[in-house]
C-alpha cells in the first residue's frame, strides 16, 4: 500500500460564505449588542481574510462608538489613501471621525471632520438630485 504525502504547507482558508456570515454577526452584535465583539469578529474576519474597504468601515464605525480615537484615525488614514472610495465612503469615514473627536474633547478637530463630512454629503446630494429619474 502506498500512503499519500501529506502537505503540511497548503493551508486552504475557510469559504467565503463563512466570510459573510461573520461579518454580518459583527454587524449584528454593532447594532443590537456590542461593539467590543463586533471588534473582535471582524478583527477575525482581517486575520483569516484580509483588511478590506468594507471590514475598514466596520471598524471605524465601532472604534467611533468605543471611543477609540488613535485606532480609529490610523484606520482613516489608511482607508484615506485608497483612492477607490467613493463619496458617500469618504463620508461615513469623516462622520465617524467627527463624532470620536467630539467624544474625545477635540472641538476644533471635530468640527474639521464634521465640516468634510458636510461637504461630501452636500456633494452626494447634488449627485442624487442631478441623476434624471426611469
Amino acid at each position: 500500500m502506498t500512503e499519500t504525502p501529506v502537505q503540511h504547507n497548503k493551508i486552504e482558508r475557510p469559504h467565503r460564505e463563512y466570510r459573510q456570515w461573520l461579518l454580518m454577526q459583527a454587524q449584528l452584535q454593532q447594532d443590537y449588542a456590542s461593539n467590543e465583539k463586533a471588534v473582535s469578529l471582524i478583527n477575525l474576519v482581517e486575520s483569516v481574510y484580509g483588511a478590506d474597504l468594507e471590514t475598514g468601515l466596520m471598524l471605524c464605525r465601532a472604534w467611533a462608538d468605543l471611543g477609540e480615537l488613535t485606532l480609529l484615525e490610523q484606520r482613516v488614514e489608511r482607508l484615506l489613501a485608497d483612492n477607490q472610495l467613493n463619496c458617500e465612503q469618504r463620508a461615513a469615514i469623516y462622520y465617524c471621525l467627527s463624532f470620536s473627536r467630539f467624544q474625545a474633547d477635540d472641538l476644533i478637530g471635530a468640527r474639521r471632520a464634521h465640516q468634510l463630512y458636510l461637504s461630501l454629503a452636500s456633494n452626494i446630494n447634488q449627485e442624487s438630485d442631478e441623476k434624471p429619474s426611469a
